[in-house]
């Protein structure tokens, strides 16, 4: 599974929270899938920091999609 781009759709700063939330389309390719796909991830950052903001609501959004697909190890084994 392959991330090919990813875009920020929409952005709304919660004022009350001081975080950025937002909307990112991430468009994927799967060995399962003859066509990539788009898959939209919502996802929040504080709305400051030391790396740009574009970028860390782009890495959070992969970040939250790949932790899905990983492989789950089973505790109670």
């Amino acid at each position: 599974m392959r991330i090919l781009s990813a875009t920020i759709e929409r952005a709304h700063y919660a004022r009350d929270f001081g975080q950025v939330e937002a909307t990112v389309a991430l468009l994927v390719k799967d060995s399962a899938r003859p066509v990539p796909y788009v898959r939209r991830i919502f996802t929040t950052e504080p709305a400051r920091g030391a790396a740009p903001l574009r970028e860390r609501l782009i890495d959070s959004a992969k970040t939250l999609f790949l932790a899905r697909y990983e492989p789950q190890v089973d505790r109670a084994a």
